[in-house]
This record gives C-alpha cells, structure tokens and sequence, in this order.
C-alpha cells in the first residue's frame, strides 16, 4: 500500500489493525508500505483503482464505497467521527462561551482537500474552509478560518508537537461535533479474495479479543477515551449525509457508543456506567 511520506509514525494504530487482520487471517498476506513524497488521498485512490496497490484505508465517502471493496469494519470503532477543534488563543473563549449547535456555526471551520468532513460539515450548514493538510496549522495561525477540526484522539496526538510550531494554537475541551464516521479498508473491486482475507481477520480480531486490546493499548485513543470520560463537553450530534444505508446498517458492536460517556448532553456531565462490550 501507499501512504504519504512522513505521516506514516502518526498511523501506527490504523497500519496495526490491518497487519492484525492479515496476521489472524491464516494466510500468507503481508503488508508492505511505501512512502510517497506529496501523496494526496486522491493520488492514493488512482493507484488502488488502477492496480498499483493492493488497499488502503482512508474516510469514509459514498464514491469510496461505489468505487472500491469497503470492508465494513469501521476501524477506530467510529472515534473519527468525534470532532474537537483547534484555535487561535484570541478566539478560544468565544468557543468556550458556545452552548447550542447553532452557536457552534458561526465559527468557519478548516477541513483537509480531500476529507470527507468538510461536506458532511457543509450539508449540515457549516461554514468550511478547505486546504492542503501540510498547509491547515498555518492557514489557521493566518486566520484563514475560525478553528480546525481533528478527531479526538488525533488532537491529543498531535497539539504537542502543533504547538511546538504554533504556540499560539490551544485545543478546546467544552464542545464536540458528532457523527457517524470512521476510516475503512478499501481494496480493489476485482480483489474480492483479499476483502475476505481482510474482514475474516478482523472479525477473528474481534472473537479473540485482539481488535479491543489493540483500540484500548493505543496511547492516542486511550488518551482519547480518558478525556470523554472526565471533561465536561457539550456534544453537538449531526447527521452524516453522505452515508449509505449499508455503512449505516453496520452492527452496532463494531462502533464505540460515547453516548455512555455522556448521558447528560447539556451538562456533559460523565456517566461511567459504560457496558465494556460497547468500548
């Protein structure tokens, strides 16, 4: 498979579950990465249809989906799609003082070119902003937008470093954007043998137990976790979309329920009560 060069150490988790899954497959599959200096998504994506590579994981979209074999094992158990935001210090208490989703929207957002987020943020009547993803910290230290959405678990993996470089840039923790999103195994449409290779490991990751240890030992998600449990946050659930019904139709055991975590939606008040067959 193909990736950017560079941005492969912050992966880690994701390239793992699909060396998990050809691992627990029982055949003789691995996983070989090749870097490539100013890989888009939209590069990567070509090379999959046109044989170049094997697979790739990337967001969600609806053309992915059509395009390629989704394997319907959400991989981060849907934490993708549990947006916080990124801002300019002058502009973090407005997001402070945000309450309703309404609010929430007056507030440009910055989203990479190629992802997903920024129509499914624009369908549900979002100002965006799109650029480079090398280019998004700088485009918001140059107020290009309001704030930058990342994932959770990739805010709290990246903001030392961000900040490093920007020391201007805090991470919120009053507000969450929510929707039903994850990254997914794509492979070619004429590889029907390696999809069932893929999803057979995966769903004996899940019988064994491997796929949950992996989601709770990874440093980022488990951070991630922590701070849905502890910080008092008001969550703002929108629709995804751009979904088809068969993505929506996936069991509900591969998707991390944080509405556990957060029975009180206008409070944020956390609820521990969490069932672990659910996380």
């Amino acid at each position: 498979m193909a990736f950017p060069e560079g941005l492969k150490k912050f992966f880690a988790y994701e390239f793992g579950v699909i060396e998990m899954a050809l691992d627990l497959s029982g055949t003789d599959y691995a996983m070989d990465i090749e870097e490539l200096k100013g890989a888009t998504q939209s590069r990567i994506s070509e090379m999959l249809l046109a044989g170049d590579i094997d697979v790739m994981f990337a967001g969600y979209s609806a053309e992915r989906e059509s395009r390629f074999r989704q394997v319907n094992i959400p991989i981060t158990r849907g934490i993708l799609g549990h947006r916080v935001f990124m801002v300019k210090k002058d502009r973090a208490e407005a997001l402070r003082n945000v309450e309703t989703l309404d609010e929430l929207r007056q507030f440009c957002i910055g989203v990479g070119s190629d992802w997903p987020d920024g129509d499914i943020m624009e369908d549900n009547g979002f100002c965006v902003e799109r650029g480079p993803r090398s280019n998004l910290w700088e485009m918001l230290e140059n107020r290009r937008f309001d704030a930058l959405t990342r994932a959770v678990h990739e805010a709290y993996r990246e903001l030392p470093a961000i900040q490093a470089q920007y020391p201007d840039v805090v991470l919120n923790d009053t507000v969450m954007l929510v929707y039903p999103f994850d990254f997914f195994i794509y492979v070619n449409r004429k590889n029907s043998a390696l999809w069932q290779t893929i999803t057979d490991g995966l769903l004996e990751a899940y019988r064994t137990g491997a796929f949950m240890e992996h989601f709770h030992n990874a440093p980022a998600i488990a951070r991630a976790l922590d701070a849905l449990k502890t910080e008092r946050r008001h969550v703002f659930n929108i629709e995804n979309t751009i979904m088809s019904q068969t993505t929506r139709n996936i069991d509900d055991r591969f998707w991390l329920n944080v509405s556990d975590l957060h029975t009180d939606r206008e409070t944020g008040t956390p609820d521990l009560k969490c069932p672990p067959c659910r996380m």
